[in-house]
């Protein structure tokens, strides 16, 4: 398995949802006391080329992260990142994942293993969940994501022909060309669809979005397991883990099933846990699950305690599209929406977007929507409001966070970006922002634009640059300039 992904190394990525930060956060709401992020131990395991973990480390100096993997190639990566960037907080070994032991490594507050699961097998699946046990904090929560079922069956149906069909190709390009052309192929075969083929186009539709390196190692790989997630949570509780909460959105939206799927499920409020989690999934057909555990031994709220919403920092980047007596619309930037017809929460969701990217401390949020509104407040307002977005951070519209972001948003005489930003443009087109989401800079003036902001260059001396570069007047470059920084500082990339 290691000699494949050095053969074909797999792309490096950034993965918001495995940041302490969210992770600490589910455990606080359910009534943990989870680690500060910004004092923390992390442990990634299969890490690659660092790129996740390094990103972590560089905002957070003060914490200690661990990365091991098994490919050679994706080590050195990693090491020659650490060096370019000076990190002393972070530390990468060429090691299995079953030799990881607790009394060379110590304990974590956070161990996260992506992509890994479903892709390794069963006995290294278990010593995941055993290092999980073994190598947690008290309070620690592990990040463990795995192709899950329902939702996998049909990429069952497509791997099952492609990797028969190119068994006896040893070159990793042929493999892949061919297993593309056949899906295609059969997707097409028939003069009239049936749901076989019609299958068959689905997935060719959704590899076709896919890199080559990716499609390589998710569909063409010797081991690739979904799992039921009771079938996930039978193994965890084995290992004395209990189930904490999912990284990502976790409910049914109004807005994608009809009244009586959502009543359905509401029958199923009394049920336990993990019944509740395994019929949302036959819901929604999830394909993929990004699942948190804790020890068995924690005591956990059964749900989110909205009271501590008071606690938190708050984020979001919805606009208002349209306001009435009747209540108001906002709509975020990937296009989910949110309706409220409560003067207090509208007037929030408002502060929210304007405040954009910064977070905003509930008391501070509380404070600014009742003053906006004027008037009386009635009793239980603070509650309310702690429920409301609540509710809209279970979908995914709210984010909720431990924490204030790492960014500015005034622009300084001498705005700068990170330093990680500026070591990754200077070698490619992607990079993170300062909310750990991946960023790419496709046109050469926006890195550029980067690459100069680092904070030795007042404003005159990057519009001097700028025009040098796109051999452009002054005046020109000026105004390409305001804009830039405006959509950098808007887009989390500008830092103190």
């Amino acid at each position: 398995m290691a000699s494949a992904y050095e053969e074909v190394p797999y792309p490096a990525g950034v993965f918001p949802q495995t940041h302490p930060d969210r992770l600490a956060t589910i455990g606080l709401l359910r009534g943990m006391a989870p680690a500060p992020v910004e004092r923390c131990r992390v442990l990634e395991l299969g890490c690659g080329a660092g790129n996740n973990l390094i990103t972590m480390a560089s905002n957070l100096p003060e914490s200690e992260f661990v990365g091991i993997d098994l490919a050679k190639n994706a080590i050195a990566s990693a090491r020659e990142m650490v060096a370019g960037l000076g990190l002393g907080n972070v530390t990468v070994q060429h090691l299995d994942v079953c030799d990881v032991h607790k009394e060379e490594l110590g304990r974590f507050d956070y161990i996260i293993a992506h992509g890994l699961y479903s892709w390794v097998p069963a006995p290294v699946r278990q010593q995941v969940l055993t290092t999980c046990r073994e190598m947690l904090n008290p309070h620690g929560v592990a990040y463990i994501s795995y192709n899950a079922q329902p939702g996998n069956h049909l990429h069952d149906l497509s791997r099952g022909i492609i990797r028969f069909h190119t068994a006896h190709f040893s070159d990793p390009a042929e493999k892949i060309k061919q297993a593309r052309g056949l899906l295609k192929f059969l997707g097409d075969s028939r003069l009239e669809p049936n749901a076989y083929t019609t299958a068959l186009r689905t997935e060719a539709e959704r590899v076709a979005k896919y890199t080559d390196e990716v499609f390589f190692h998710d569909d063409l790989s010797e081991v690739n397991r979904p799992f039921y997630f009771h079938e996930f949570m039978a193994d965890a509780r084995q290992h004395r883990m209990q189930f904490l909460g999912e990284a990502g959105p976790n409910e049914l939206g109004s807005r994608d099933f009809n009244p009586e799927a959502i009543a359905r499920m509401k029958e199923l409020d009394g049920s336990p846990e993990i019944v509740r989690e395994q019929y949302k999934d036959f819901f929604l057909g999830r394909m993929f699950r990004e699942t948190l555990l804790c020890r068995e031994e924690l005591p956990l709220a059964p749900e989110f305690r909205p009271e501590r919403v008071a606690v938190l920092y708050l984020s979001c980047d919805a606009e208002l599209v349209n306001e009435t007596e009747k209540g108001a619309l906002f709509r975020r930037h990937e296009r989910s929406e949110m309706t409220t017809g409560h003067p207090v929460v509208t007037s929030a969701v408002k502060y929210l977007g304007s405040r954009w990217p910064q977070r905003v401390p509930f008391g501070a949020l509380l404070e600014h929507s009742i003053s906006a509104i004027g008037g009386t407040v009635p009793d239980g307002v603070s509650l309310m409001l702690a429920e409301t977005l609540l509710a809209a951070y279970r979908a995914g519209f709210i984010g909720l966070h431990m924490g204030p972001a790492r960014l500015v948003t005034e622009l300084s005489d001498r705005p700068t970006s990170s330093q990680l930003a500026r070591f990754q443009l200077q070698r490619g087109d992607s990079t993170a922002d300062q909310l750990h989401r991946p960023v790419v800079f496709s046109d050469p003036l926006s890195r550029r634009m980067v690459l100069v902001l680092d904070g030795n260059n007042d404003l005159e001396a990057i519009v001097r640059d700028l025009a040098e570069f796109t051999n452009e007047s002054v005046e020109t470059a000026k105004g390409k300039v305001e804009k830039g920084l405006k959509a950098l500082a808007r887009g989390g990339m500008l830092v103190a």
